[in-house]
């Protein structure tokens, strides 16, 4: 009898538990200031614990959620968050002005000297020496100069060391450059990446100060960290246009075919915080914007390519689109899923690097682009263009 007690208790215990958890989920899912593009079961638990959190912030005007969404720092990435009154440096991450750039040449491989595997490899080659990956340095030219608004000197310092050394640099991680080519045999360039160490320096210490909370939009420190984030910004801009301009000399085109180049490519950061209107403040974390025919880039991975879309201007959505096709596992757990052996297989007939070293951005480590584009088709953009990849330069280190 007492085996029996304890039995039915603990079934009890479990079914009030369950019901509970059911409880939230319906909660959360029916809460009038969340706005999901895929199911709130297939998001991982722990990026759904961190939209429970941002959901219970009093300043908090409405959250939308992109299908690439997976666990980030505080608010998961490929989370879009509007804010009241408030900024916050934790939302936007950091790699403040992450990005993306892409121009279509309008010419075919042959018509550049790429139609050969050997000539791609030249390039490769080439591109390795000329645009800096990894944790490696850049191209050594005058950076711009930093001042903080907050006044520290000492951010000053450690900002434009790092600066005066990255600048024109891929970077780590996932940040990547492309040639893809489409279906009418068109090459395309694509570039991602951020502001490197001097983004991530100042990201680091608008956290610390906001000491983990949100900044008073109209507070000195507010205005401080929305003056040093634009900085970033166009920092990580301008480190985006110099590895493309040094690209661009490589295939040997002219200052004035260069130039005309970066007047028509398409750029677009998912990483930053925009004042609007009435002290509102719309945070996106891993999110592209979206506005009403806004051209954004879309990538898979580096085996499926990027995707060129226009946006339909969804303001249920914030005017937001997924930035990738998004993580499904840690670097770690990618690095050790599969061999080089695999890789190998997997980017056959792409001219990148297929080591140990880059296991970590393998294509088994994202989603499934196509069910995240489709989540998104018709209701956040449209896509207009795919680039499958022909060569691929990796940030990884």
């Amino acid at each position: 009898m007492i085996r029996y007690l304890r039995t039915r208790r603990r079934q009890i215990i479990g079914q009030h538990t369950l019901c509970l958890q059911r409880r939230k989920t319906t909660d959360v899912m029916n809460h009038p200031k969340l706005r999901l593009t895929i199911p709130w079961e297939s998001i991982e638990l722990e990026a759904q614990n961190q939209i429970r959190r941002v959901l219970s912030v009093p300043e908090l005007e409405c959250l939308a959620i992109m299908p690439d969404v997976h666990p980030g720092y505080d608010l998961c990435i490929g989370g879009v968050a509007l804010l009241r009154g408030c900024i916050s440096p934790s939302f936007v991450g950091y790699d403040i002005g992450c990005g993306m750039c892409h121009i279509n040449l309008n010419q075919t491989a042959k018509d550049i000297g790429l139609s050969r595997p050997k000539d791609r490899e030249k390039l490769f080659a080439r591109l390795q020496k000329a645009v800096p990956s990894g944790l490696g340095e850049g191209n050594g030219a005058i950076p711009m100069d930093f001042r903080s608004s907050s006044g520290e000197t000492a951010l000053n310092d450690k900002v434009n060391k790092t600066a005066a050394r990255q600048l024109g640099s891929l970077g780590s991680g996932n940040h990547f450059l492309e040639f893809g080519e489409n279906s009418q045999s068109e090459v395309g360039i694509t570039i991602h990446s951020g502001s490197r160490r001097a983004g991530y320096d100042i990201a680091d210490w608008y956290i610390r100060a906001a000491k983990g909370s949100f900044i008073n939009l109209n507070k000195e420190l507010g205005q401080a960290y929305l003056h040093d984030m634009t900085w970033a910004m166009d920092f990580a801009l301008e480190n985006r246009r110099m590895m493309l301009q040094a690209t661009l000399g490589l295939l040997g085109f002219g200052a004035g075919e260069i130039a005309a180049y970066l007047h028509v490519m398409t750029n677009e950061t998912h990483n930053h915080a925009i004042v609007q209107d009435e002290g509102l403040v719309l945070h996106r974390k891993g999110a592209t914007p979206a506005e009403k025919d806004q051209l954004g880039v879309i990538p898979a991975n580096q085996r499926d390519g990027v995707w060129v879309t226009k946006g339909l201007g969804n303001k249920d959505f914030l005017c937001s689109a997924s930035h990738g096709a998004g993580r499904v596992m840690t670097r770690g757990a990618a690095a050790k899923k599969g061999s080089v052996e695999q890789m190998q297989k997997l980017m056959k007939g792409i001219v990148c690097r297929t080591d140990k070293g880059v296991l970590d951005e393998a294509p088994w480590a994202y989603k499934k682009i196509d069910s995240v584009l489709a989540a998104q088709e018709g209701i956040l953009i449209e896509v207009l263009d795919h680039f499958t990849p022909i060569i691929v330069l990796k940030g990884s280190s």
